[in-house]
């Protein structure tokens, strides 16, 4: 982690995690799905995408456990984030 401002490098997806590049690309899409989402629906359903290439990765041990909870909060807390600008409930 940079310690100055506490930033990803490059090659991580949030401070201290690394994954496989191609993982790494997949997740971050389906971030950006669920931070544009149309609908709630179309919210729950990225958010559901996205916790599912989690659970992939928490099955196969590709990550430690504490990055992989990390993981299920960020999406969680961009699902939320997103649902409120909606205007739908969580």
């Amino acid at each position: 982690m940079d310690s100055t401002n506490g930033r990803a490098k490059p090659g991580e997806f949030l401070p201290g995690i690394i994954m496989p590049s191609e993982i790494h690309g997949l997740l971050r899409k389906r971030v950006a799905d669920i931070e544009v989402s149309d609908t709630a629906v179309n919210c729950l359903i990225a958010q559901a995408r996205a916790d599912s290439l989690v659970e992939a990765l928490e099955v196969l041990k590709a990550i430690p456990a504490a990055a992989i909870e990390r993981l299920y909060i960020m999406i969680a807390s961009s699902a939320e984030a997103r649902l409120a600008e909606l205007g739908a409930q969580p």
